[in-house]
């Protein structure tokens, strides 16, 4: 297996990363990536209530590929700040799809952003990584950044990316997360089944905490 396809076998069936060596982008890599992404979502997306939704490889792939440098930066400080700005790089959303692709990989982002931000809050990888939750919100919800998100709430209309938005915000309800108009509503209907949301919303928080070392 190569080392970014070992780097997301891991992280998807351990929660954790062990990188041994400088993280190198190379084409051939993203072919064995996308396949383990790809049964990893299957699964993945059963989670989520409503229309089964399609894996979308070319984002889930690029949220991998952030994913994987990231991880490496936390340990390592010796990269320029024009190498780590163009390995922490990625699209906004466009899809209900596009949101949980990355999903499925960004969601370990909120504990490397955690510990980043613990040990220098200006540093770039903080401030990138934040970034890039603000733009990704069904992601961003679970991190600890204060500023709000930079993309639409509303998750092309998808009921079941609303309700697990609204489960997710309902942990923390951070005022500039908080979602409105049919958002609030999943979020009413999540506080009236307490019991409910709380062993469905902390499954996939539990599923974020990555280690890295």
């Amino acid at each position: 297996m190569t080392p970014f396809g070992e780097f997301a076998r891991q992280l998807l069936d351990e929660g954790k990363a062990v990188l041994r060596e400088r993280p190198a982008p190379i084409a051939e890599q993203q072919r064995e990536v996308k396949e383990l992404l790809a049964q990893a979502f299957v699964e993945y997306r059963l989670e989520v209530a409503g229309p089964l939704l399609n894996f979308d490889a070319a984002i889930g792939v690029a949220a991998a590929e952030v994913a994987w440098p990231a991880c490496w930066f936390l340990v390592n400080h010796d990269d320029p700040p024009g190498e780590v700005e163009k390995r922490l790089t990625l699209p906004p959303p466009t899809t209900p799809s596009s949101h949980l692709s990355a999903d499925l990989t960004l969601r370990y982002l909120t504990t490397v952003y955690r510990r980043a931000h613990a040990a220098d809050p200006t540093d770039l990888l903080a401030t990138r990584l934040a970034a890039i939750l603000r733009q990704w919100p069904l992601t961003g919800v679970m991190a600890d950044v204060d500023d709000g998100p930079i993309s639409a709430l509303d998750f092309g209309g998808h009921h079941g990316l609303l309700l697990l938005y609204a489960e997710r915000w309902v942990q923390s309800e951070k005022a500039a997360w908080k979602p409105e108009g049919k958002g609030w509503e999943y979020v009413e209907l999540v506080n009236r089944h307490v019991p409910a949301a709380q062993a469905t919303a902390y499954k996939p928080a539990a599923q974020a905490r990555a280690n890295t070392r």
